[in-house]
């Protein structure tokens, strides 16, 4: 009997990010060639996790496992993704063994991808130096989302010994995210900012613009981080979930 996975991603308008999860699918194939793996965005791409869903339960696949290709528990994962499958399996006598995967946060490897970004940016300090953490994700009102994010963001300031944290939920707005790291600004000597982003798109744009200009003005004071930018990183979370 056939087996399927089915990856959701948010769906980006950025050439260079549609370009990214399009070769997580082609690594995740290679990988998987046992299972029938498809891919879909919630919105602005092609195909929808809706069309992607019929052509599982069309074919009386054994089982599907749908994976969120999100790091956070916000309203996408919780909410729109059980709310479309609902509504798609109803249409249908019979039904493969459903699966939906927690989002990529809960992975036992999320912790290391990102601490291993700081450190990769880290000897560039000097010990005596008053040092922050700034986690920055894309904007969300789920609570557990904000909740996640806030001890993600404890768990890395612990860790690396810094002297302060914040975390920075953004929108495509960009004189306010100035601002919020303007409001910061002469609380540590070095600040490690860390995108909380998988794949390319105008927010992680933005953020990169607005630090190289903020660091214009502060003598490099904001040390960017990589974002979780490897396909092969991005795979060992997927598969983790799928244990």
């Amino acid at each position: 009997m056939k087996k399927g996975v089915l990856l959701c991603c948010h769906g980006t308008r950025s050439i260079k990010g549609t370009y990214d999860t399009k070769k997580i699918l082609t690594f995740f194939k290679q990988k998987n060639k046992n299972y029938i793996t498809k891919i879909s965005y919630l919105e602005i791409r092609k195909p929808s996790i809706e069309d992607q869903l019929k052509f599982f339960l069309k074919r009386k696949f054994e089982s599907l496992l749908i994976i969120p290709v999100m790091i956070f528990p916000g309203n996408h994962v919780t909410k729109d993704i059980p709310k479309i499958l609902i509504s798609v399996k109803k249409n249908y006598k019979y039904l493969p063994k459903i699966t939906i995967t927690k989002p990529l946060i809960y992975s036992k490897y999320f912790f290391s991808i990102v601490q291993k970004k700081i450190e990769n940016k880290i000897r560039i300090i000097k010990k005596q130096d008053k040092n922050g953490v700034i986690t920055i994700a894309s904007n969300t009102i789920n609570i557990k989302a904000k909740s996640t994010i806030k001890l993600l963001t404890i768990k890395l300031t612990k860790k690396n010994k810094f002297d302060y944290h914040k975390n920075i939920l953004i929108t495509l707005d960009k004189k306010k995210l100035q601002n919020d790291l303007k409001s910061i600004h002469q609380k540590c000597d070095k600040y490690f900012i860390i995108p909380l982003f998988l794949f390319r798109g105008k927010l992680l744009e933005n953020l990169v613009s607005v630090t190289k200009e903020m660091n214009k003005k502060s003598n490099n004071k904001f040390v960017m981080c990589s974002h979780i930018n490897d396909h092969k990183e991005i795979y060992k979370l997927l598969k983790s979930m799928m244990n």
